[in-house]
């Protein structure tokens, strides 16, 4: 089953099952909180209305964000949303800097990413520039067979020298046979899109593929905020380290998933069903739901993928960083309560804040992060990064040990 059909069943299953309610088309803002812990959100219905959804038990699964870089692996609703609410709200956000980048992502005509899989290369797929010369064996001795990080900025690196927004994956030089019978999916995609892998060289180019980095978990899911879990790709509970392996995605989707489940029924049986609504701490959203002046044009997300991409893409540096930290600091953090494109731009800006404040934080390379003025491994920075709302940055040894101990102590 592939993942389009993974989602139609499970969507489709949760429809029918008489404990779960779909609020489809509403938009979540901000999370609810009553001294410290939190107890829902704060969502917009289809017409625009406001509520305030109470819950003994929240857990974000919002998935990663790979979107804020426009070209992407991931659904084009990734831009960190869950993310920035969770840290708006006190949560600390750990490794956030880690983004991993598809070496091979293919551009199509309606502007998504189709992911080329490695394993073209790996059956004798040729790296060259929009020019036609191989660059990979000057690169790395490995060529196209280095790791994924390496050819990631490899072809990075030539798209900078040649001025373009892609370099070439040639297949042409293989049987129609070889090809058709080894990657029957890519031939049929790029088919409907007048382009036949066979007989014409595929246009790619890296894409954001995983954020390694989330909010801070412990093995159960807890967040660092009492009545708060997350799971998925919004969530870090370091067991990816600074560079995920292909298909460990599934530890975060499953079993995770499934432990944040249980925990919060456990903690939702143990504290008090009811809140009083009235003691509500109003949230950072709801505090400017008026009129607002908000300079936002219909490019916002172009502009936005065009800054991250620049200042926090495969290839970083101080200087494009701090720029790139200095582009998203004049974005709005707040919108008007009417301006559901607004809402979304600026918790998708906060979370672009916090990946290019981590990123100019570690000053190393190691794995996702790749940083040209650092470009070794620095043992004082073996650690995971911690951003939390109006605290400085720290470094812990371990993502999710601190967290449970914290939490059995609550």
């Amino acid at each position: 089953m592939d993942d389009a059909a993974g989602r139609v069943a499970l969507i489709a299953e949760a429809r029918t099952h008489p404990r779960i309610t779909l609020l489809e088309g509403w938009q979540a803002a901000d999370l609810l909180d009553v001294g410290g812990k939190v107890i829902g959100a704060l969502a917009r219905d289809p017409a625009g209305r406001w509520h305030r959804l109470l819950a003994g038990a929240t857990i974000i699964a919002s998935g990663g964000a790979g979107a804020l870089y426009g070209l992407t692996s991931n659904q084009p609703t990734a831009l960190g949303e869950g993310v920035a609410m969770a840290y708006r709200a006190g949560a600390e956000v750990a490794d956030i800097e880690f983004m991993q980048f598809h070496p091979t992502v293919y551009r199509t005509r309606a502007g998504y990413g189709f992911l080329i899989t490695e394993a073209a290369r790996g059956e004798g797929g040729i790296l060259r520039t929009p020019g036609g010369e191989r660059f990979m064996p000057a690169y790395d001795p490995r060529a196209e067979l280095a790791p994924r990080d390496v050819v990631t900025r490899g072809i990075y690196a030539a798209m900078r020298r040649a001025d373009s927004d892609h370099v070439l994956l040639d297949l042409t030089h293989m049987s129609r046979e070889r090809i058709e019978r080894h990657f029957p999916t890519i031939c049929a995609r790029l088919r409907e899109d007048g382009l036949d892998p066979v007989t014409v060289p595929i246009p790619v180019a890296p894409a954001s593929h995983y954020l390694m980095g989330g909010i801070r978990t412990a093995l159960d899911g807890a967040t660092s905020l009492p009545g708060l879990f997350a799971a998925g790709e919004v969530a870090c509970t370091g067991v990816h380290g600074a560079n995920r392996l292909a298909s460990n995605s599934l530890l975060e989707c499953l079993v995770f998933g499934r432990r944040a489940g249980f925990a919060a029924t456990a903690q939702l049986d143990q504290r008090r069903r009811g809140n009083d609504e009235s003691q509500i701490e109003p949230t950072a959203f709801e505090r400017a739901l008026r009129p607002a002046p908000l300079v936002l044009h219909q490019a916002w997300r172009t502009d936005l993928a065009a800054t991250m991409v620049g200042a926090a893409g495969p290839l970083r540096d101080g200087a494009g960083l701090r720029a790139g930290l200095a582009e998203l600091e004049r974005w709005p953090l707040q919108a008007a309560s009417d301006n559901a494109e607004g809402l979304t731009a600026a918790n998708a800006a906060l979370a672009a804040r916090l990946i290019v404040a981590g990123a100019l934080l570690r000053e190393e390379s190691r794995g996702g992060h790749f940083r040209t003025d650092f470009p070794q491994q620095r043992e004082a920075w073996h650690a995971h990064s911690v951003q939390a709302r109006g605290r400085q940055p720290f470094l812990v040894e371990s993502v999710a040990p601190a967290l449970s101990m914290a939490h059995a102590a609550d």
